[in-house]
């Protein structure tokens, strides 16, 4: 589901999943300087999980090859 203008228009659920997985990234390597195990776990956990709830969220709808501006298909049909 395409937005009409392209960009950098992503929704809550988006911006919420990427904070989690970059949450998760920092807890795992944190984790893993002081060599807490379980704590590098919950890091991967986070970081998966936020994955999989960016795919559920549609981040790659929010993705333009041609970046801001008018959306891909005005720039196409111009052409």
């Amino acid at each position: 589901m395409a937005r009409e203008s392209g960009g950098h228009e992503a929704t809550i659920g988006v911006w919420i999943s990427v904070f989690v997985i970059i949450a998760g990234t920092i807890i795992g390597g944190i984790a893993l300087i002081y060599w807490n195990w379980p704590g590098f776990w919950v890091g991967i956990g986070l970081t998966v999980g936020g994955s999989i709830g960016a795919w559920l969220a549609g981040i790659m709808d929010s993705v333009s090859e041609f970046g801001p501006g008018p959306s891909a298909d005005t720039e196409q049909s111009a052409a």
